[in-house]
């Protein structure tokens, strides 16, 4: 009887211990899982900062993301924090104020759930740890189609410029002969990366409908005139 009584003790005791484990481990992973969401979503914040105020999105900072989250729904604490209820900005970052994910050495899942992530932006294997701590830079991947896409946005606005001084400033009648020279002329075909596979057609109709829809925006009363005299030439 008390063999029997011992025995039911012990299973339950590794039945407890048991579920525990299997608790932890799914802890862990959903914890691996967070940071490699959350590297998602302050890489794509930086991105957007970085095409809002032309900046490098690896020069984002933590206060810049903050003031970007939404209000009042305690974001703050919810992406920049680690797991730990007790964790604040000073104590536990997990994104330190030049905008870097930090993980501590002994926080091996994370470490490697974020190592994966990242494998095939960065050499992963070339980074160490600092003071028990690994830092990782959000936004890196992103940093050359921002620079990209700033770089057409400055194309455009010299077309424009281009544009307006042919059209709006001279006598020339012939508008599709003018506006094709200076497509030919501004057209940024090296970071039309997204159309490396178009024909020169293509890339050249491209840059004509983003002129165009920048005009038709009429941010200003240049651009206003021009869409009048250019919509049915775009």
């Amino acid at each position: 009887m008390f063999g029997n009584i011992w025995l039911s003790s012990a299973l339950i005791v590794t039945a407890i211990f048991s579920a525990s484990a299997m608790y932890k481990s799914y802890s862990d992973i959903q914890e691996a899982k967070q940071i490699q969401e959350h590297y998602e979503i302050i890489s794509e914040i930086k991105t957007l900062i970085a095409k809002q105020y032309n900046k490098n999105p690896q020069d984002i900072t933590r206060d810049e993301i903050i003031a970007n989250l939404p209000k009042g729904e305690n974001w703050e604490k919810v992406l920049l924090l680690d797991r730990d209820k007790s964790s604040n900005l000073s104590n536990k970052e997990l994104v330190n104020n030049d905008g870097d994910i930090v993980i501590n050495e002994s926080e091996k899942l994370k470490l490697l759930a974020l190592k994966a992530k990242l494998k095939d932006i960065i050499d992963v294997n070339s980074i160490s740890a600092t003071n028990n701590k690994y830092t990782f830079e959000v936004g890196q991947q992103n940093k050359n189609s921002v620079i990209k896409d700033i770089d057409i946005e400055d194309s455009i606005t010299k077309a424009i410029d281009a544009l307006a001084k042919d059209i709006l400033y001279s006598t020339t009648t012939n508008k599709e002969t003018v506006v094709n020279d200076v497509v030919d002329e501004f057209i940024p075909n090296d970071k039309l990366y997204f159309l490396e596979d178009s024909t020169e057609v293509e890339k050249k109709n491209y840059f004509k409908s983003k002129i165009k829809e920048r005009l038709y925006k009429n941010e200003n009363s240049l651009e206003t005139r021009l869409y009048k005299e250019l919509k049915d030439v775009l």
